[in-house]
């Protein structure tokens, strides 16, 4: 995964522009050149160089918006004291123990997977009945 890249609509087609451009210069198709794309944006400062891009933050895991859970993957997330139960639901933590406004790859860790899961199902489950009412 290259992690998770968040903005502007000018800024993001910022990036996708400078990514096209790693592909055509490289000709890459192995599994994660994407990785090494991003990678190579950042290290390098085109991004931050690029038009319409204000400002690049890369944030720590579980310090951001955005909260990469697969880095996590040596042991479940309720060993890493991240999983909070409320109200009948389960919320990812940041390491401040503040919510989590994105959890990232919460299918790595089995307990939210099948958790999600159950939700979806249910949420499918709900709409079947809404759409026979109509």
């Amino acid at each position: 995964c290259s992690g998770s890249t968040m903005g502007e609509q000018v800024a993001i087609e910022s990036y996708l522009r400078g990514m096209v451009a790693q592909f055509d210069n490289t000709k890459c198709k192995m599994k994660g050149c994407d990785q090494g794309f991003h990678n190579y944006l950042w290290y390098s400062g085109e991004l931050s160089k690029a038009q319409g891009v204000r400002e690049v933050i890369v944030s720590e895991q579980g310090k951001g918006i955005i909260n990469n859970l697969a880095v996590l993957r040596t042991k479940p997330l309720r060993e890493w004291g991240i999983l909070n139960e409320f109200n009948g639901t389960i919320e990812v933590l940041n390491w401040d123990k503040s919510v989590s406004a994105v959890a990232h790859q919460y299918d790595r860790d089995k307990e939210m997977n099948t958790f999600i899961k159950g939700v979806r199902k249910q949420l499918i489950k709900t709409y079947a009945a809404e759409m026979k009412k109509t």
